[in-house]
């Protein structure tokens, strides 16, 4: 019997990106991961993407969307006086 280090998962969210795609992931301490975040650079902005982990248990493992944060490199606070 051989035990593999990562499983499959796919995403799912509101954007094309996350649209079902299958992903490889790393077990930790031997369990899936709970939540995963992924960032990504667009031109100059960073973009994070919040997952969770559905109830499923067959692969690929399947985790929804939870949000998205976009900060601009250099860019100023939007914070009223």
């Amino acid at each position: 019997m051989s035990h593999s280090a990562t499983y499959r998962a796919v995403l799912f969210g509101p954007n094309p990106i996350a649209a079902g795609t299958e992903v490889e992931l790393e077990y930790i301490d031997g369990q899936h991961q709970d939540v995963i975040v992924l960032e990504e650079i667009e031109d100059t902005e960073t973009i994070t993407r919040t997952y969770k982990r559905g109830r499923e248990t067959d692969e690929p493992i399947p985790y929804r969307f939870v949000e998205e944060d976009v900060a601009e490199a250099g860019g100023e606070a939007d914070v009223p006086n």
